[in-house]
């Protein structure tokens, strides 16, 4: 059901006809005639549900230094091998962007390469990088070389890994209740409350 490496900051939950073809929601689905289209938009809609389903385990096994990366936890659409949709970290539109996490695959995956240069953003207006100076307490603007190894933490696919049989029968149950409701033709599917 979900697919990607260990070391990924998202989690594709893409689930193919094939391994739900023995589900009866899918059966009776069609069994009443829906055509594929349908059938396709029924199938997103109950892989986003699986896939919110999985958001507040994912924030919940995030680290918890700033806060950052449990707020910047979301879901979206796959872009190809449709239908499916994925639980990740949001990158953010730019590097002040508190909505989202430019570093998440230095936390998830790791630094493996060593000497590691951490290098000031030269565009900002702050000037860049500032750190403490132990000697004074004062401020030091450059570059920072790290030199031991940063380990990779994949709190991502480790989350949805334990938390995968109720991404399962979320999506069952999405599945089932849009089935039988009826799959519109047009515009956006709702996806029923519990």
């Amino acid at each position: 059901m979900a697919k990607g490496s260990v070391a990924q900051s998202r989690v594709d939950v893409v689930l193919d006809k094939k391994s739900i073809e023995d589900m009866s929601s899918l059966a009776l689905g069609f069994a009443a005639g829906f055509d594929e289209k349908l059938i396709n938009k029924a199938l997103q809609a109950a892989s986003e549900a699986a896939a919110k389903s999985m958001v507040k385990p994912v924030r919940a096994a995030a680290p918890r230094r700033t806060g950052r990366l449990r707020r910047a936890v979301g879901t979206n659409k796959v872009m190809r091998d449709k239908p499916g949709a994925y639980v990740g970290i949001r990158p953010g539109t730019k590097r002040d962007d508190t909505r989202g996490a430019f570093y998440r695959w230095i936390v998830t995956s790791g630094v493996s390469r060593v000497p590691y240069v951490i290098s000031p953003n030269r565009k900002s207006g702050a000037g860049g990088l500032s750190l403490p100076n132990a000697v004074n307490g004062s401020s030091v603007r450059g570059s920072v070389t790290r030199t031991a190894r940063i380990p990779g933490r994949p709190f991502v696919s480790e989350a949805v890994s334990r938390n995968i049989g109720t991404a399962k029968s979320v999506f069952a149950d999405t599945l089932r209740a849009i089935i039988e409701r009826g799959i519109p033709k047009k515009g956006k599917i709702r996806i029923p409350k519990k």
